[in-house]
């Protein structure tokens, strides 16, 4: 390696003990995670939920450790309160001279971009690398002249089990927060019309509830659905391997994103992907190649796709064929050596 003895500094919100029951693993935690598993030096912070003590937790580890770190990769997502953190903490390093790589993150920050371009430009112009993980981002920002260079979110191959499915059933996983930017309620819909047709149809919807579970058990109610649907919660790794077991096909019907690490998941699972195509899901779904893709809120047409791969086993194994070779691209090694590579460019003794 050619960063021996020169640690890297990961900013985010880190899994630990105290906190994995009650929050999601970020792409921060997952980074770190493959980081040192292939020998890098790094440090992490902070493992704080609260954001108020997580902001100084991470303020005050950027200042005390400066000493040893050269380079600091901060996540970059522009919500109200992230926005905050990832401001002050860009300001601080580069008062520091680190070399500061910038991470862009969410479906949700090209319309801030719109919306105010001044304040989101002002913390990506602090930035000496701007990464983001997938060209629809990387699209979005060179609207406003900012360069970037694409390194997928690194998803860690091993621990996700290939399942080769010969036929497909019409039970749909749907594996998200429920919250409204997610649209849970359109996948009720969905598997309502879907049982009119194929009764045997189910639903899991996996996630925590951030406010709209309770919305989408009184409208499974009043769809007559409500036995068709079970809510297991947030599910772990080793849980999405036995749901891969039970379910046949994935269903994606988010209002926002940008590229989602759990459609990759379920390519690396080989559960065909059926996904509504906004944001940066179409430069990561090809439609009738490793997925198919129907327009927001098109219940119809989402019914119409799920039918499709039901009665076409052999367009579902070539989906489900095609979305593994589409999550080779994400996994360890491939990652990880486009992050040597830039670490080593940021290192280079003539590199400003």
């Amino acid at each position: 390696m050619h960063l021996k003895n020169k640690k890297i500094l990961i900013t985010g919100l880190f899994v630990s003990a105290r906190n994995k029951n009650i929050i999601y693993r970020t792409a921060a935690d997952q980074l770190f995670e493959v980081l040192i598993e292939n020998k890098f030096s790094v440090i992490k912070t902070s493992h704080q939920v609260n954001k108020f003590l997580r902001a100084i937790d991470i303020m005050l580890t950027i200042l005390f450790k400066s000493f040893f770190y050269k380079i600091a990769i901060v996540p970059y997502y522009g919500s109200t309160n992230a926005f905050i953190i990832e401001n002050w903490s860009t300001k601080l390093l580069k008062l520091l001279n680190k070399k500061i790589i910038l991470i862009v993150h969410g479906g949700g920050l090209p319309s801030r971009l719109k919306n105010n371009p001044k304040k989101y430009l002002s913390v990506l112009k602090r930035a000496t690398q701007i990464v983001c993980p997938s060209p629809y981002l990387q699209y979005e920002i060179k609207e406003y002249g900012i360069d970037s260079l694409v390194i997928e979110n690194v998803l860690k191959l091993s621990d996700y089990q290939f399942v080769n499915k010969e036929t497909f059933a019409p039970k749909i996983l749907w594996m998200r927060a429920f919250s409204d930017i997610y649209n849970p309620l359109m996948a009720v819909r969905v598997l309502a019309h879907l049982v009119k047709i194929m009764p045997t149809a189910t639903l899991i919807m996996a996630g925590k509830d951030l406010g709209n579970l309770s919305d989408v058990k009184q409208l499974a109610k009043q769809l007559n659905v409500e036995n068709n649907i079970s809510y297991p919660g947030y599910v772990y790794t080793e849980t999405k391997n036995e749901l891969a077991k039970q379910i046949d096909i994935y269903i994606c019907t988010n209002k926002v994103d940008n590229a989602p690490v759990t459609l990759i998941e379920m390519m690396a699972l080989g559960i065909p992907i059926v996904s509504v195509n906004i944001g940066g899901i179409p430069y990561l779904v090809k439609d009738n190649v490793n997925g198919l893709l129907v327009n927001i809120d098109d219940d119809d047409a989402m019914v119409a796709a799920i039918i499709k791969i039901v009665n076409n086993s052999k367009l579902g194994k070539q989906i489900a064929k095609n979305g593994l070779n589409t999550s080779h691209q994400y996994g360890s090694e491939v990652v990880v050596a486009k992050w040597q590579s830039l670490f080593n460019k940021l290192l280079a003794k003539n590199y400003n």
